[in-house]
């Protein structure tokens, strides 16, 4: 059974973390308090006190499905739940940056409810999304997501993972339809506080996103797919971690751009965007390189334009298929203003436009 997290019980942890703690050891309490601001699930921080005191973990994070129905049911629908599942399950022991280890990943039939028992990466903390990060929070980032994406470049280490989704014309069909399909209610909902810009690119990217689709092309490699502050926690206290990436519930094959452009052009200010994205690009290329992947510049930046409307399609998409609230609100609306002006600064669409 998979209790929802106001269920969970001293008795539940102690057999699920039987793998993981020590012989003979029980869980006699437990607090729970909610944290993040994931919107597809519910995470909440589990303080746990054992029999022998210190014979397992002080607190996890719990992640469990969304209490919203409409949402759940988004969850189960896009895979989105089954997939951040097994990522821990086959894909997390392999990759070279820092995730959180994970004590369970179970689902119930049907894949409705889940429940993953993760490592907490406290006291490292995400950035705030609506305020931005600074440029060497992101450099920090794209380092650590260019030695991931060098780990699986051209596919390499992924033979068997067939549940990953992989680029093509049936993947292609699928993301556009659905930005198709909430692209208006997108403007409906949002437009009034958007700038004539930003809702002049949510409506041109509309008339695009098939030949975007089309337009991928290797080498291809791991992504994350959500690559925003919010699933980056920033270990900024003595001795932690420099950074922990969370919320796998996206990964799938792709442009490793899609990932990088999409940070760069989500999680700064637009000013600070325009002044150092040139040296966010070189320094994404570099660390490729430092980890043994050589890619030609013109290639990288005609990808890097390309991934900048992968932040474009995931804030339309996403801000639609999950349960709307004020925080969530501002943020999509911020998140739409730097992709459109991101997506305007490197003349996406021109790209796309050349493939009629």
């Amino acid at each position: 059974m998979i209790p929802a997290p106001e269920q969970v019980t001293p008795t539940w942890l102690t057999g699920a973390l039987r793998a993981t703690a020590a012989a003979g050891a029980r869980v006699t309490a437990v607090q729970s308090a909610p944290v993040g601001g994931g919107k597809l699930s519910r995470c909440v921080r589990l303080r746990l006190r054992w029999s022998p005191a210190g014979a397992g973990p002080a607190t996890l994070i719990g992640k469990f499905a969304a209490a919203d129905e409409r949402t759940r049911r988004t969850g189960t629908d896009s895979d989105a739940y089954g997939r951040e599942l097994l990522f821990y399950r086959r894909l997390a022991p392999t990759v070279p940056i820092r995730v959180p280890r994970c004590h369970l990943a179970e689902a119930a039939p049907g894949g409705g409810e889940f429940v993953l028992l993760l490592d907490d990466a406290a006291p490292a903390r995400p950035r705030d999304q609506v305020r931005g990060a600074t440029a060497d929070d992101v450099a920090l980032a794209l380092g650590e997501l260019a030695r991931l994406q060098a780990r699986f470049w051209g596919g390499a280490g992924l033979s068997g993972q067939d549940w990953l989704p992989v680029p093509g014309p049936a993947a292609g069909r699928r993301r556009a339809a659905a930005y198709r399909v909430t692209a208006e209610g997108f403007l409906a909902r949002f437009g009034a506080r958007l700038s004539p810009r930003a809702r002049a690119v949510v409506a041109g990217f509309g008339t695009r996103v098939r030949r975007w689709a089309a337009a991928q092309q290797p080498p291809y490699t791991l992504l994350h797919g959500d690559f925003r502050l919010d699933n980056l926690l920033f270990g900024d206290d003595p001795g932690s971690a420099p950074l922990t990436v969370v919320d796998w519930q996206t990964v799938a094959l792709g442009s490793g751009p899609n990932d990088a452009a999409y940070l760069v052009g989500g999680a700064l200010p637009e000013d600070v965007r325009r002044d150092r994205e040139e040296d966010l690009l070189r320094h994404y290329r570099r660390a490729l390189a430092t980890a043994g992947v050589r890619w030609a510049e013109a290639e990288c930046r005609r990808a890097w334009r390309l991934g900048a409307l992968a932040g474009l399609h995931m804030t339309v998409v996403g801000a639609m298929l999950v349960a709307a609230d004020p925080a969530s609100d501002a943020m999509f609306v911020s998140l739409a203003e730097r992709h459109a002006a991101h997506v305007t600064d490197l003349e996406a669409f021109d790209v796309l436009d050349q493939h009629r």
